[in-house]
């Protein structure tokens, strides 16, 4: 299996009661794992940002899967608990088998992060429906995907379209790439290509101002062509704010979606 590199060998594949309208959104989910054993890991779900990685809730955790290992969807969200890892604290699975010949393992993950409100003194998580009158309300969803290559299995599996609202879907074989290469990504939203969305690239660990976090916007197609300059973690996100589904609840739905693998050096 190809190595996701962390601190003190964590291999990477892959809240609040008042926050300001930032914390309430911007906040990514993303999958890990700690591999145990050469065919055992544990996978691990991180929230936050870099420089600031609030605890995970597992109850609002209502999606952690993996494809690859069988031949259909496996649910890892059985014996799911809190967990600190290098410091930070996360959601951890209980210990996963892979198969030497999976090829690529497809994980996915959703996490609700409820309904919010402006009030004069921040923002609140609750609907509308319990406070009408407020400068704005949302739905806080993430969505996470991660892809890891398990050595001398096929990588066709790259492509695989999980169905989440909103979601990042590789056209270019990502273990095929190497630093500075270019990679076609679609943004998907509702089963549709979205056009002109931002989609931002990092490593889940190196904070950066936010007019220095590199983005590429998606065309008429839903394709943003994405720029990996260095080795590790690849982390790929895209938001997109969209009018509520439940509009008595509240005025907007925010959507997150992250995408990661990890790309090795230069070969």
């Amino acid at each position: 299996m190809r190595s996701w590199s962390a601190p003190s060998g964590v291999l990477l594949g892959l809240a609040v009661i008042l926050v300001t309208a930032a914390g309430v959104s911007a906040h990514d989910i993303w999958i890990t794992m700690v591999q145990e054993k050469p065919d055992v890991v544990r996978v691990v779900v991180n929230y936050g940002h870099p420089g600031d990685r609030p605890a995970p809730i597992a109850d609002k955790l209502f999606e952690l899967s993996i494809s690859g290992i069988n031949p259909t969807w496996q649910s890892l969200l059985t014996g799911v608990k809190s967990d600190v890892q290098d410091g930070i604290p996360v959601l951890m699975t209980e210990p996963v088998p892979i198969a030497k010949d999976a090829g690529v393992l497809v994980l996915a993950a959703r996490y609700d992060n409820g309904y919010w409100v402006k009030t004069p003194s921040g923002y609140r998580n609750t609907s509308k429906r319990q406070v009408p009158h407020t400068e704005r309300s949302i739905s806080s969803m993430k969505f996470a995907k991660a892809l890891v290559q398990v050595e001398g299995g096929p990588s066709d599996d790259f492509q695989t379209v999980i169905g989440h609202r909103l979601e990042l879907v590789p056209l270019t074989d990502p273990f095929a790439l190497k630093p500075k290469d270019t990679m076609k990504v679609r943004v998907y939203f509702e089963g549709k290509p979205l056009a002109d969305a931002g989609v931002e690239i990092g490593d889940g660990v190196t904070p950066r101002a936010e007019e220095d976090i590199p983005r590429y916007k998606t065309d008429a197609s839903g394709v943003a062509e994405v720029l990996l300059t260095q080795p590790g973690l690849q982390l790929l996100v895209v938001e997109h704010t969209a009018p509520a589904i439940h509009p008595d609840l509240c005025d907007q739905d925010v959507s997150i979606a992250t995408l990661s693998f990890v790309l090795p050096p230069r070969r």
